[in-house]
């Protein structure tokens, strides 16, 4: 029996030392993940051809620089494409419009088509907006940001219309009328075409204007660095690219600390600065 005792002893011991060495291995796996999954991590595509993400990289990319090598299926090309053609924007026929010559709501103005004294319920009412600039005369062209609705305060009800852009300075507004008593109209110029314009070199040239951070921890030890779709500068970073979708996201690197003790994720704010003096005036 004593032999019986020392033998499960000796097996006790001989666990909880296998134990500790399994714990002390994956510790050391956890604390170099970035290192051990450069060459291990892969996603597939759907024409089965793989391709390795490091796990730590250089950022020598321009804008967009994931999405340049990112491959799309035929089905993922005619989606993108679709998006991309149902947000274009007319723009102006020049690219340099001067603020004078922009849209101005005060000297702007519109009127109903077909008045009448009175509507029935599910009439459509028609309204017509004529854009000028700040000089008072008529704009040739199109691509306001328009917003038009119909309500009414004493019943607290409202509903919005349909705005067809004619490309010339006018604009077509259809609204359903869906409540008896007396209805208001309303149109508000929310940007210019010249102000879309920046908005959209914004969009092409400063993705990263609006910028995140992650959290890396380990131990008593952390530190906070910038995320965003593409990062400045020559510095490494932690590459976090979706596995399955091939969507690009980077972090700077810690200093101290690896790419798998990340904790967190927060928006980080707006970059300033981004506009000159003359397209500030078009978001006055």
């Amino acid at each position: 029996m004593w032999r019986d005792s020392f033998r499960l002893q000796i097996f006790c011991l001989l666990m909880a030392v296998l134990a500790i060495v399994v714990l002390v291995h994956n510790f050391f796996q956890l604390e170099h993940l970035d290192d051990n999954t450069v060459s291990g991590s892969n996603w597939i595509t759907e024409n089965n051809v793989q391709h390795s993400l490091s796990q730590t990289t250089k950022t020598t990319r321009k804008p967009y620089c994931g999405y340049k090598q990112q491959i799309l299926s035929k089905r993922e090309q005619a989606e993108q494409e679709s998006l991309l053609t149902a947000i274009q924007w007319p723009k102006p026929p020049d690219g340099k419009i001067a603020f004078g010559q922009s849209s101005d709501p005060a000297h702007s103005d519109f009127v109903i088509v077909k008045p009448s004294e009175s509507f029935k319920v599910g009439d459509q009412l028609e309204v017509l907006v004529r854009m000028k600039d700040f000089q008072g005369k008529p704009k040739q062209y199109g691509g306001d940001y328009l917003q038009a609705r119909i309500h009414s305060p004493l019943l607290k009800a409202g509903a919005t219309g349909r705005i067809v852009d004619c490309h010339n300075g006018l604009y077509k507004v259809f609204f359903t009328l869906l409540w008896p008593g007396e209805v208001k109209v309303s149109v508000s110029l929310v940007h210019p075409s010249e102000a879309i314009q920046v908005l959209l070199r914004l969009r092409e040239e400063r993705p990263d204007r609006v910028y995140f951070k992650s959290s890396f921890k380990s131990g008593r030890h952390s530190e906070t660095t910038e995320c965003n779709v593409c990062l400045s500068g020559d510095l490494p970073v932690c590459n976090f690219t979706d596995l399955y979708t091939g969507e690009p996201w980077f972090c700077y690197k810690p200093r101290k600390l690896s790419c798998a003790s990340r904790i967190s994720h927060a928006k980080g704010g707006y970059q300033k600065g981004l506009l000159t003096q003359e397209e500030s005036l078009f978001f006055q």
